[in-house]
């Protein structure tokens, strides 16, 4: 490389798609981020955007946030348009499929603007023939598909960097719509495009790139924050404490990092046990915040003050509580990639799948240094609570990201540091669960789109408990597995015409979407049903999941187990076949039943909790106003339309309109501002009732309409944007 420069240089995300086709070499072709590392990601994409909307700065508009940078990578100009990617493609393959779905919501919305200034990121005309900027060939099909809005399923055959691209592909789309309202997106494509930058460092040459790639992944590695931290505290003990410490570091570093594959391990532990024990969660603190962003500088910053780290003595007992933590956060770790049954600790499994990787700071609030079996015992009740928690915001329509468990945390962690023994952690949780114990919000939930993962979630608990019920073996973590071999399966149809009792298509669509008549299925059979009758679905389903077995005719003769598990949870009145012609009395017939499992499955009792007037039961409710409501309620931030109401600007009660193919529907605002449609059914979140009605993607503050006292009606959009209801929280 003598004489040659290497050059770095700022670009924009737009300026690196838009200018180059990248190619990759055969040496780092695989493409292998998992389902966290796309969440993480957009999480903290969606995160910054957030944070710059709030920023006064972006009143002149969204170009005048401040950049986020999003890392460096290396690369080779081969020339005539084609740019070889050296390092990076992990971060380059994943942004280019979030430009793909974000291309496909803007198509949706009808976003020209937005759709115009994501397809030269996406692809180019290049020698003859269009190309896909990330220009791999056996991806090519599997883009195509994505770019053209059809699904796509690989061959049993693919490899596993394209079977792995299109399950982060399925993941990214859920992860989006749930992150961003419908009225967000083009500013997020904006300000991706714009604001988010990366550092390219050019080779002269091929070969010089894959030096500096060996220099930058191989030698001379900066010192972690975990590094810093260690070194200062190492040098704060006695003399002839340090080679003590200093060797049970190391072997705690070795063992909270299982794999090459995971260095992050000791940095989550830090992180997670200096926020669960020693960071001060009152308001006016960003301890959280700090300890995240730099662990080793707010040890330092707050060790003679908050922390009291005076003198060698107090420097040693801080780092052996730490030690003495990650001996049993081990165990944890290792329950969040493989579902841990000999503890009872499933439910760290189901949070972590779920999305709430800060469920650790909780988990170990709760426990002292040293602890061992008990600590097993109150990480069981603290991971069902949040799971719980989780299960009931999401039927209540509520956001339950790691985000909303965040702002738990200065209500929940100092309590859990108070309490000594397991019966103190339970009896606290218990005090703080939320929603009903009945369950009864099941009979109305469904498939909304943008819920898919949520939906299989409830279907894999409630199937998985159903099975095992009965005799078989527990599959919970097989249904929810990131490969996704299991999907959500209609019981009816698509065939509204089957059913001319339903003469409302919204309403048809509603209620074949509802939780209480989907099932799962491995994908391959789920794909080869399509839309068979349903009298012909029943002689597939005879070899599936009991929840699916059910329909048909015989699925009770001869066995002694079903019978016991229908007796033991009061359920034969609704495991048993249905009619093939009444959706209306299937919805409620098997809402019922979902009910009456999902009281089973997180009864409180069951979960480790005292019994108490929350605690689930089985007997039918028909009356929702009758619902036992338990002392905390879901909360999350307020919607627009829920400002709205707050400011006066609405009212309860005030009816909506809409247009869907010349057709007026209408909805009505509820007292805490929800959305009714005339089928019944609450949406929180006007995007999610506009969906509902017109069966697609929908900016439900501009498809609202209200009618003015002058006889004029104008959209809810422009009404927010006319009143003092204040900017659009996001």
């Amino acid at each position: 490389m003598a004489g040659a420069t290497i050059n770095g240089r700022t670009f924009t995300l737009q300026e690196l798609f838009d200018q180059a086709i990248y190619s990759i070499d055969n040496y780092q072709r695989e493409y292998a981020w998992t389902d966290e590392d796309v969440r993480i990601l957009v999480n903290d994409l969606c995160g910054k955007f957030g944070e710059a909307r709030r920023d006064p700065r972006t009143r002149r508009g969204i170009h005048h946030a401040h950049p986020y940078f999003l890392g460096p990578f290396v690369y080779y100009e081969e020339g005539h348009g084609v740019r070889f990617l050296v390092d990076g493609q992990q971060r380059f393959t994943t942004l280019h499929l979030m430009f793909m779905h974000l291309h496909r919501q803007a198509v949706a919305l009808g976003y020209r603007n937005a759709v115009d200034k994501l397809v030269p990121v996406i692809r180019k005309a290049h020698e003859g023939r269009w190309r896909f900027r990330i220009d791999i060939a056996e991806r090519r099909d599997a883009l195509q598909a994505l770019y053209d809005g059809r699904d796509y399923e690989p061959g049993l055959g693919s490899s596993l960097s394209l079977r792995n691209l299109c399950a982060r592909s399925a993941e990214m789309r859920e992860l989006l719509e749930s992150r961003l309202d419908a009225e967000e997106v083009s500013d997020f494509i904006d300000w991706m495009l714009t604001r988010v930058l990366m550092v390219g460092i050019e080779a002269p040459t091929r070969a010089s790139g894959f030096h500096i790639f060996e220099s930058m992944n191989d030698r001379g590695s900066r010192l972690t924050p975990v590094d810093l931290l260690k070194s200062y505290l190492l040098s704060s003990v006695g003399e002839n404490q340090e080679e003590e410490l200093n060797g049970q570091w190391r072997t705690m570093l070795a063992e909270l990092t299982p794999g090459r594959d995971d260095p992050g391990g000791p940095s989550r532990f830090l992180k997670a046990a200096l926020i669960a024990h020693y960071a001060r969660l009152d308001e006016g603190f960003s301890d959280v915040e700090e300890i995240n962003s730099s662990l080793h500088l707010w040890v330092r910053r707050n060790a003679r003050g908050h922390l009291f780290l005076h003198g060698p003595e107090r420097y040693f007992e801080f780092m052996k509580a730490l030690i003495d933590l990650a001996k049993i956060y081990r165990t944890f770790q290792s329950a969040t990639l493989r579902m841990d049954r000999e503890h009872g600790l499933e439910a760290i499994y189901f949070n972590h799948a779920n999305g709430l990787t800060n469920q650790m700071a909780f988990i170990l609030a709760a426990i002292r240094p040293g602890e061992i079996q008990s600590a097993k015992a109150k990480a069981r009740v603290v991971a069902n609570f949040i799971d719980r928690w989780y299960v009931v915001r999401v039927l209540a329509d509520e956001p339950a990201l790691d985000r909303d468990l965040d702002e738990l945390m200065s209500r929940i962690i100092p309590q859990l540091r108070k309490c000594e023994r397991l019966g103190d952690v339970a009896t606290f949780l218990a005090s703080e669960m939320p929603g009903d114990g009945n369950f009864q919000a099941v009979t109305s939930f469904g498939l909304r789109g943008n819920n898919s993962a949520q939906v299989r979630y409830l279907l894999a608990r409630l199937t998985a408990f159903a099975q095992t019920g009965w005799g078989e073996e527990d599959r919970a973590d097989d249904y929810i597995a990131p490969d996704r071999r299991w999907q959500i399966e209609h019981i009816f149809p698509n065939r509204p015409e089957r059913h001319p009792e339903i003469g409302d298509p919204v309403e048809f669509r509603l209620l074949r979407n509802r939780i209480a008549v989907l099932g799962l299925l491995k994908s391959s059979v789920n794909a080869s049903l399509q839309d068979t009758p349903l009298e012909r679905k029943i002689e597939v389903y005879r070899s599936e999941n009991l929840l699916l077995r059910c329909l048909h005719p015989t699925f009770r003769q001869n066995n002694k187990p079903i019978r016991t598990f229908i007796q033991q949870y009061e359920l034969d009145s609704h495991l048993r076949p249905l009619g093939a012609s009444d959706l209306r009395g299937a919805v409620t017939l098997r809402g019922e039943l979902y009910r009456r499992l999902c009281a089973a499955v997180w009864d409180l009792r069951r979960l480790g909790f005292p019994a108490g007037p929350g605690t689930a039961s089985r007997t039918a409710v028909t009356d929702p106003s009758a619902i036992a409501v338990e002392s905390k309620r879901p909360r999350s931030r307020p919607t627009d339309v829920q400002r709205m109401l707050r400011s006066g600007v609405l009212s309860a009660g005030t009816t909506l309109t809409g247009l869907v193919a010349d057709t007026q529907v209408q909805a009505h605002i509820e007292a805490d501002g929800s959305i009714r449609l005339s089928t019944g059914d609450l949406f929180r979140k006007a995007d999610d009732a506009g969906r509902a009605v017109t069966g697609k993607r929908c900016e439900g503050m501009k498809f609202w309409h209200v009618t003015m006292p002058d006889g004029n009606r104008i959209s809810l959009r422009d009404l927010r944007n006319l009143s003092a209801a204040g900017p659009k929280s996001s």
